[in-house]
């Protein structure tokens, strides 16, 4: 089943979902109608219980650059509306990291500001060797506001983090693969069956079973060893004595 909204195809198949940004000549930047219509979209993933996995892909040379321009101009004239949109936002990316479900995003173009935000809300990340990713926030003269500040520490440690934040720098191939940003970096052509590979290794397993690893990995990310440790027996045995 295929369904087509505004700003990207909801792609339903037997085990898994693609939700395709579908705003090529736009670089699938984000409008007001993404931030209205992506928060259904993953309630409905959420609420169908034969999906075990979730695609978030891209029409076109980008992956998703972040904040349309008009959008932009709107918020900097109105800063009430600015901060309903960074909310609304942070809220997004807050419901695909809590799917019960899996999310890869793959990544095939540009990746950039918030939709470099977009990108480390996923689970996992598969990347073409053809893709441009970066924070860059900085080169407009503005911080991250849609959680780079507060994802990537965790993902790359500190030091790395601000390195990448303060020098806008775009990674390299060999930079996405050494500090571990992304799961795999593969040439375009061989992106598709990579993508493929994982998912059939996803929908093979309950969602149940995805929903909790999720549940103890994301909380550990809060915790000291010890607290991890014992969140994670808890969280054991309420699953496998439920």
């Amino acid at each position: 089943m295929v369904k087509q909204i505004k700003t990207h195809e909801l792609i339903i198949n037997k085990s898994f979902a693609e939700i395709v940004l579908n705003r090529p000549d736009e670089l699938n930047s984000i409008n007001e109608d993404f931030l209205v219509e992506m928060p259904e979209t993953l309630k409905s993933l959420e609420d169908d219980p034969n999906i075990r996995a979730v695609l978030i892909k891209s029409m076109g040379k980008a992956f998703c650059v972040g904040l349309d321009i008009n959008l932009l101009k709107k918020a900097f004239a109105d800063d009430d509306y600015f901060s309903s949109v960074l909310k609304r936002l942070r809220n997004i990316f807050l419901q695909i990291e809590s799917l019960s479900a899996p999310v890869v995003a793959v990544v095939d173009g540009v990746a950039r500001a918030g939709g470099f935000e977009l990108m480390l809300s996923a689970d996992m990340i598969l990347a073409s060797d053809s893709s441009k990713i970066g924070d860059v926030h900085t080169n407009f003269s503005v911080p991250p506001g849609g959680g780079s500040t507060s994802r990537l520490p965790k993902l790359i440690g500190p030091k790395i983090a601000k390195e990448l934040i303060m020098s806008a720098k775009w990674l390299s191939i060999d930079e996405l693969k050494r500090i571990g940003l992304v799961n795999k970096v593969v040439p375009q052509a061989e992106l598709k069956k990579e993508v493929d590979l994982l998912v059939d290794s996803l929908i093979d397993k309950p969602r149940s079973i995805h929903k909790t690893v999720k549940e103890m990995v994301n909380t550990s990310l809060t915790l000291d060893i010890e607290k991890g440790t014992e969140n994670e027996i808890e969280i054991f045995k309420e699953y496998v004595f439920k």
